[in-house]
Order: structure tokens, then C-alpha cells, then sequence
């Protein structure tokens, strides 16, 4: 038994020392081989982690230029925004619809961009047509880029409405009707209250083609001093029966 036992420990100790011959041979062939793929697969893992690390920092960048182009309320700020960050999210659209919603609200107002209420600067006629074509030209670009997916739909149809505005502004009701319907057109399955409303206004437009006459400063002075006769008529005929009961008698 001891001879057969001992035969044992020989025949595993032979076997374990050709494992590990086997082993450092393999390590010597083919180890480096698979040491490196292992190294470059690390490498890869890294390296889209932080590339991730960099997209999320980027994205992030370009909404906080946006929320504080916002705040300067300049149009400018925003088409800087549109270039710097195409391809954020919907930042390049954003930027230039705000951009051109801002030159149109100076022309309601009639000031300059960035004007507050205390330091207002009148519009000059120059500056109406600078700020006509500049709002014009980006509703145009936000329209140009339309790749007919429905995420940019509602893009589109503001740009359009813009365009349309500025159509109304320059009196050429033509076109700004055929914006109108074009908008309508293009959010009509996706936003049908807003496809609506943007025909409300194509088939209301004629209105304002219509010629309005203003009165003038003397029509509003002859109507505030105009002195109205009385109506002798009195209200309530019982105010007369009254009148008749409580007057005395003459003797």
C-alpha cells in the first residue's frame, strides 16, 4: 500500500510540474499577445468614458450660454450660440428664433435692442429696415433647415410665423398669408390647435389690409368739448306724479 500510495504522489507531482511547464510556455508564446488586448480593451473603456465625461461637459456648456444670452436679452448673444453649438440638442434653432423674436419685439416697441425702460432709444427709420431684414433672415434660416422630422416641426411653423409677421410689417399680406398657411400646413398632425390658429390668421389677414382712417387732433378736441343737451324726458314718469301730489295748492 505504501509503495502504490507513494507511486501516486510521484505520478501527481509529475503531472502538476507539466502544468506548469505548459503554463510558463504559454505565457512566453501567446501571453504577451493577449496581455495586450486586455491592455488595449482597458485603454478603449477609458477612453469612452471620457469622451462621455466631455459630452455631458459640453452639452451642458452650451445650455447655460443659452440661459444667459437669455438673460442679456441681446439677439446677437443668441446667433453666437446658434454657430457656436449646432449640434446641441435644439440650441441652433432656439438661438435663432430667439434671436429674431427679439429684433420683432424691438420693432413693437419701437426702441433699440437691450433698451430698458429708463434709458429708451427711439427706433430711427434705418433701424426699422436693419431690424426687418435681420429678423427676416433668421426666421429664413430656421425655415432652411427643415429636414421634415417631426422634431424640428414646431421650429418650422415659428419660423413661418415669424416670417409671416414680418410680411404683415412690410404690408405685404400676400405672403404673409401664404406663411401662415404653410405653418398651418406643417404642424397640422402634430399640433392641431396651433395649425388652426395659423389659419384663423391666413383667413383673417384681408382685415388688415383694410384702409383705417384715424381722427385727427382737432375731430378728438371738437368730441371732448362737444356739450350734450339734455333729454327732457324724465326717467320715470312717476317722478312727475310726485311732483304733482307735493306741490301746494294755490289758495
Amino acid at each position: 500500500m505504501d509503495r502504490d500510495r507513494l507511486k501516486d504522489i510521484q505520478t501527481a507531482d509529475l503531472s502538476d510540474s507539466q502544468v506548469n511547464e505548459d503554463f510558463v510556455l504559454w505565457l512566453k508564446t501567446k501571453g504577451p499577445s493577449y496581455l495586450l488586448i486586455v491592455m488595449i480593451v482597458i485603454v478603449g473603456y477609458l477612453f469612452f468614458v471620457r469622451y462621455q465625461q466631455g459630452k455631458s461637459a459640453h452639452r451642458a456648456e452650451a445650455w447655460i450660454a443659452y440661459i444667459e444670452a437669455t438673460a442679456t436679452g441681446l439677439p446677437a448673444s443668441h446667433e453666437d450660440i446658434a454657430q457656436s453649438y449646432p449640434d446641441i440638442d435644439s440650441i441652433k434653432e432656439l438661438g435663432l428664433l430667439t434671436a429674431g423674436d427679439a429684433y420683432l419685439k424691438a420693432l413693437v416697441l419701437g426702441q433699440t435692442v437691450g433698451s430698458n425702460a429708463d434709458l429708451a432709444t427711439s427706433l430711427t427709420d434705418e433701424d426699422r429696415v436693419f431690424y426687418l431684414e435681420k429678423a427676416d433672415n433668421l426666421y429664413s434660416r430656421v425655415v432652411a433647415n427643415d429636414d421634415n422630422s417631426d422634431g424640428i416641426a414646431l421650429f418650422v411653423a415659428s419660423g413661418l410665423n415669424g416670417q409671416a409677421a414680418i410680411a404683415e410689417t412690410r404690408g405685404d399680406m400676400d405672403a404673409a398669408k401664404k406663411y401662415y398657411e404653410l405653418a398651418a400646413t406643417r404642424i397640422e398632425y402634430l399640433y392641431p390647435a396651433l395649425a388652426t390658429q395659423a389659419l384663423a390668421r391666413a383667413n383673417t389677414i384681408a382685415k388688415l389690409a383694410e384702409d383705417r382712417t384715424l381722427p385727427t387732433d382737432a375731430d378728438v378736441s371738437a368730441r371732448n368739448n362737444q356739450v350734450l343737451s339734455r333729454d327732457p324726458t324724465p326717467v320715470n314718469s312717476s317722478i312727475d306724479i310726485l311732483t304733482d301730489i307735493t306741490k301746494p295748492e294755490n289758495p
